[in-house]
């Protein structure tokens, strides 16, 4: 797989696999070079490994994080495959972000590496993005899943509002995933953002050049257009 990146990493050569549905682990480290010891505020951690867009990063890479999840069904699953992260059993609209972050990140300098916000539907993670201390705290990759296929467009549209606002740069819009149940044709699920105060501007031109609404992670990674399945 590493031998295929457009912007291979550090690190890349010793991957066997990666575990997101599309790809965000590979999106992240691409975006910092195969950084090592990074961190991560994972809202709608879900499972642990499979389709799960932080165990690369936790078990390969040395990252440490939160990882918030509402169904404690997930638990055991959690306590057995990734025995030594931070899950937290929470509803992501009711925390106190700032704190949280505080606690949790005391010596982070209010910068975090990796904000997945994922829960459904899409107007709650809207609602957890809103609730996040964005004027006090910068994330240097952010993937929001905004599941625009389903065609309610309010939280893709604002939340695209609130992060160019705040000096986030779009690289990736609308990122799409093979899912026939709902559609023979690539569905539109995610955007995918860079913070231009923490990534080289050339990087970001990059890959903003390489993606087009409506690809699949392929072209962006890969230079090339393919189905990826979603779960």
């Amino acid at each position: 797989m590493h031998s295929l990146l457009l912007q291979p990493f550090a690190g890349a050569e010793r991957m066997q696999r990666n575990h997101s549905q599309a790809w965000q682990d590979l999106f992240v480290l691409t975006a910092l070079g195969g950084k090592r010891g990074g961190s991560y505020l994972e809202v709608g951690a879900h499972v642990p490994v499979d389709n799960n867009n932080t165990c690369l990063l936790h078990r390969e890479f040395d990252w440490e994080g939160v990882s918030i999840e509402l169904d404690p069904v997930h638990f055991p699953a959690w306590l057995r495959e990734r025995p030594q992260s931070s899950l937290l059993l929470a509803d992501a609209l009711r925390l106190d972000y700032a704190g949280l972050l505080e606690q949790g990140f005391a010596n982070a300098a209010r910068r975090l590496d990796y904000l997945q916000l994922d829960i459904d539907p899409s107007i709650h993670t809207l609602q957890v993005l809103e609730r996040l201390p964005l004027d006090s705290w910068r994330f240097s990759v952010i993937t929001f899943e905004t599941d625009a296929y389903r065609n309610d467009l309010r939280a893709r549209e604002r939340s695209r509002e609130i992060l160019t606002a705040h000096g986030y740069a779009l690289v990736a819009a609308d990122v799409s995933v093979l899912y026939p149940p709902v559609s023979p044709d690539p569905i539109a699920f995610e955007d995918w953002w860079l913070d231009p105060q923490s990534i080289d501007a050339e990087r970001i031109r990059g890959m903003q050049s390489m993606h087009r609404p409506g690809d699949t992670p392929h072209r962006l990674l890969f230079g090339s257009f393919s189905g990826a399945a979603a779960r």
